[in-house]
């Protein structure tokens, strides 16, 4: 290591060392004036609404500039802002960008956030942001996942209600989905089994590892790791048993056949009135409904897996962090804390299709089935420490299309990914 590296890690090591003590002096104390400079995802119209009806916009104390950014650039944005010394002063990130990103956030210490105020005051999945020394961000808002349902083709089909378990999806194929005459498939039940044309193809094979009983990537103790070839002490790898589910509906061999790579994206055949399944983001509401205003589209929870004692969906978290280019860490925490409060987030959540990620207004449903169902999931709502979602997006694509081509068994397959993940995890 050279002087220069070991003096640039001496400098970091005392401006952590200082904010965390300025964070610990400054809890609770007035900013007076602070103007903080926000970057985000949420678009710059639906940010400013939330500091308007929360009231943070009539502020003596704190007021904020936001900056949009598009999902896909905004770690990379953010690296750039940093190299070039004008980097935000909080930023609102998905957890699936953490880890990348981690080393350019100033850890919120416990003793300005209590862990059990933390526990009490968020659901579950942001947790995932904390560390046995404090957290990295505070949840502002959830996009859980959800099945959307077509109530004509359910009519249709003489079915009154969606399946509550995954066991009872065979019995729904059997009667949703429609062939013609040389055997092409006009109309699916649901979009399982393939990846390039379902865009959520990780998310719910993510969906169905969590429920089936991997949390995915492991905290050894040591380390982060995969944890796919892990069995939990059960007779099945979770894993393995999750792949060979969704993988089996993309098999022309099998009776329960009902989704292939020639069909349109999988959100597409759904608001076309094609398929009479879905499983989407509760923020795709208002796209599915403006692609097909007379479509009869309903949600509820996505199904379950019988055997398991927990109710889980997949979830897309997003909390606001202190950047390591805030200038004023005290100002700093005051907007985290703003952000996050319960004004906030019920400002946000009234105006967009975004959930809260507070337990004191989740505990309120909505009067209207779409949120109440979408407020459920939020607590039900889980996730995994993603090391780079690009890169895991290709991860699972390939696990997911060597087991349909036939290039490789399951068990292989999951292998694969696992060394892949474990590669990503130890950069």
């Amino acid at each position: 290591m050279s002087k220069f590296q070991i003096g640039l890690l001496v400098v970091f090591g005392v401006f952590i060392l200082l904010a965390v003590i300025l964070f610990s002096t400054n809890r609770g104390s007035s900013v007076d004036g602070a103007k903080l400079s926000v970057w985000g995802t949420l678009s710059e119209y639906d940010f400013n609404n939330m500091i308007t009806n929360s009231g943070l916009g009539r502020s003596d104390t704190l007021s904020f500039s936001y900056t949009e950014k598009p999902e896909g650039k905004l770690s990379a944005d953010f690296t750039e802002a940093l190299a070039e010394g004008n980097g935000p002063d909080l930023i609102i990130l998905p957890l699936e960008n953490l880890l990348k990103d981690k080393n350019k956030l100033m850890l919120i210490p416990n003793a300005s956030v209590k862990p059990s105020d933390f526990v009490s005051t968020f659901i579950k999945e942001g947790e995932l942001f904390e560390t046995a020394e404090g957290t990295y961000a505070l949840p502002m808002y959830i996009d859980p996942m959800v099945l959307y349902w077509n109530r004509d083709l359910f009519a249709k089909a003489s079915l009154a209600t969606p399946p509550v378990y995954w066991d009872q999806i065979y019995d729904y194929i059997s009667k949703l989905t429609v062939r013609d005459n040389a055997g092409n498939i006009t109309q699916s039940a649901i979009a399982l089994g393939e990846a390039k044309n379902i865009p959520h193809a990780k998310e719910v094979l993510s969906l169905l590892m969590l429920q089936a009983g991997t949390p995915i990537v492991i905290d050894s103790g040591i380390g982060l790791r995969a944890g796919l070839i892990d069995s939990f002490g059960q007779s099945v790898i979770p894993a393995q048993a999750a792949l060979d589910f969704y993988t089996q509906f993309a098999n022309p061999q099998k009776s329960f056949y009902g989704w292939n790579r020639s069909l349109v994206t999988a959100d597409t055949h759904f608001a076309s009135g094609k398929s009479a399944m879905y499983l989407g983001f509760a923020s795709e509401r208002p796209v599915l409904k403006a692609k097909n205003p007379t479509a009869d589209i309903a949600v509820a929870p996505v199904p379950q897996s019988r055997v398991s004692s927990k109710v889980i969906t997949f979830g897309r978290i997003y909390g606001v962090a202190i950047a390591r280019s805030a200038r004023d860490g005290a100002a700093a925490l005051s907007g985290v804390l703003a952000l996050a409060s319960k004004e906030s987030a019920a400002a946000l959540s009234g105006a967009t299709p975004l959930v809260p990620a507070r337990r004191d207004l989740l505990s309120q449903k909505p009067v209207d089935p779409f949120g109440s169902v979408f407020y459920g999931a939020a607590l039900q709502a889980r996730g995994w420490l993603d090391p780079d979602s690009d890169k895991s997006q290709k991860i699972f694509t390939d696990m997911i299309e060597s087991v349909t081509s036939g290039r490789q068994r399951v068990e292989e397959a999951v292998r694969t990914a696992q060394s892949a993940l474990d590669a990503l995890l130890s950069k």
